[in-house]
């Protein structure tokens, strides 16, 4: 899992109506045939999966914004703090007065990025803000928050599954870019993925842009277990609303209720692995893909793994994707680490 700073309270202002999404959703006409053949191909291997993006349906990211206020997870607020101390040295680096973007993958309820909007507002530049999620609660969420703490940023939205595909709005003249990939989201992939992943949003920037990773550290065993199986039980209904969200897409017939969620870390891999535990022998039609699934009982679908890293695998995965690590900054408790990346061609020594 991964995606949120306490947000500022000032009066509210009447805003114009936000600008409709930019690109369609999760299953725009153009990429229904492929997300089809994506699910079936994972359910269809060993183990069974099912792709994370599927947690993120409307309730699905609810859900996740009240898991970030769980005691047990602290990525969220670890990583919220980090940001909060180290902000105004992220929006130096990514030009200051000079950033007229600021583009986050994956924006969640956008909560942590307030504060590098006020450091940038702070530095004299005035950033327009791109939330780019596969969730239109997501950036109904971002719309509220933003409209309450930072009303005078100009806010546009693209609801799109980013992993297949980016599309961005026009860069603005003259300006820099931060694009911000926060949450430990880069764990969810294996590292080939990583860097294809990383590759793309490469893409879209220039000499004059800058990626901010989030990463997920290595650390206590128990401390991880516990962040994904917590005791009031809000990461299993999380896990089991992917099977929700799986019905509504492909018209299958699962029953969230005849599976176990099971989330163990896996210490030799450095991951978590969350899974879906079937409770008995079932055959589960499978709507449009137009078949059956059998599974006996006991048998699990995988739903999400969510890597811990060591501090120079988060700079090679830069590094194998277009950017040179320019900047390290960890926690203190070591929990977690963001790092800057610029192009190659852009080294001037920040």
């Amino acid at each position: 899992m991964a995606r949120r700073s306490p947000v500022r309270r000032e009066p509210r202002r009447v805003l114009p109506p936000p600008a409709a999404p930019r690109t369609a959703n999760l299953v725009n006409l153009d990429a229904e045939d492929a997300a089809l053949s994506e699910l079936q191909k994972g359910l269809l291997r060993t183990p069974r999966e099912i792709p994370c993006k599927y947690f993120y349906d409307d309730r699905g990211s609810a859900l996740f914004e009240e898991i970030t206020r769980l005691p047990e997870y602290y990525p969220t607020r670890t990583e919220r703090a980090l940001l909060i101390e180290r902000a105004a040295a992220i929006v130096e680096a990514a030009g200051g007065a000079a950033l007229t973007d600021v583009v986050e993958l994956g924006s969640g309820a956008a909560e942590k990025t307030v504060c590098l909007l006020d450091a940038a507002f702070a530095a004299g530049g005035r950033p327009r803000y791109v939330a780019v999620d596969i969730s239109a609660h997501a950036l109904q969420r971002t719309r509220d928050i933003l409209a309450a703490a930072r009303p005078e940023v100009r806010v546009e939205e693209v609801l799109a599954d980013y992993t297949q595909g980016l599309a961005l709005p026009p860069r603005l003249p003259g300006g820099r870019r931060l694009v911000l990939f926060l949450g430990g989201t880069i764990g969810n992939d294996e590292d080939p993925e990583a860097v294809q992943l990383l590759s793309r949003v490469r893409e879209h920037l220039d000499e004059r842009d800058v990626l901010l990773l989030g990463a997920n550290l290595v650390t206590d065993p128990d401390l991880i277990h516990a962040a994904y199986n917590d005791a009031q039980g809000v990461t299993a209904l999380f896990n089991k609303n992917a099977l929700t969200a799986v019905n509504a897409f492909a018209r299958s017939a699962f029953d969230p209720a005849k599976f176990d969620h099971h989330a163990p870390y896996r210490v030799e891999k450095r991951r978590i692995e969350m899974w879906l535990v079937a409770r008995e022998a079932m055959e589960v039609d499978l709507g449009r893909l137009g078949q059956t699934l059998p599974l006996k009982k006991g048998e699990g679908i995988r739903t999400e793994i969510s890597r811990r890293f060591l501090r120079d695998e988060v700079l090679r995965l830069i590094d194998a994707s277009g950017f040179t690590p320019e900047r390290w900054m960890e926690s203190p408790d070591g929990r977690f680490g963001l790092a800057l990346g610029l192009s190659r061609s852009s080294l001037h020594g920040l």
